[in-house]
């Protein structure tokens, strides 16, 4: 995948994996069922009596599980690939490169923002000499 298209997901797959933590969660409690049946004395008298009993459906748990379980890859899978993110922006060399990217991708800082955390004015540095520069290096690279 594309650099560029991977780190502008981070913000993206931060806030899908508190959604998957949610519904996880909320699959985690599952309905416990009650209902009364009538009976007998179990000795003599046989007298009728009623009981109340409860419990978990079954089929309702399988289901259940199943998709806690599919929720719970979903959410691994986009949590290595926040570390994937958090990998490529540690490997960069460059101090204030790295700064960049993070204040961009993992802070979501507005490119003015970034520019007045570094100690420039003219939103355009961050963006075009610093982060421009190093993804256009790493495609020139990449060929």
């Amino acid at each position: 995948m594309n650099a560029k298209k991977l780190l502008t997901q981070y913000t993206d797959l931060q806030a899908e994996i508190k959604d998957l933590e949610k519904r996880i969660d909320k699959l985690s409690n599952f309905k416990v069922e009650h209902d009364k049946v009538t009976g007998s004395n179990s000795e003599f008298p046989y007298q009728p009596r009623s009981f109340t009993i409860e419990g978990y459906n079954i089929q309702d748990v399988d289901r259940l599980n199943t998709v806690k379980s599919l929720l719970v890859d979903r959410k691994e899978k986009c949590e290595d690939m926040k570390i994937e993110i958090e990998k490529f922006i540690s490997s960069i060399p460059d101090s204030k490169t790295r700064r960049v990217f993070q204040y961009r991708y993992i802070d979501g800082l507005s490119w003015q923002a970034i520019a007045y955390r570094i100690g420039k004015y003219d939103e355009s540095y961050p963006r075009k000499l610093v982060h421009d520069k190093y993804l256009d290096s790493l495609d020139k690279d990449a060929l």
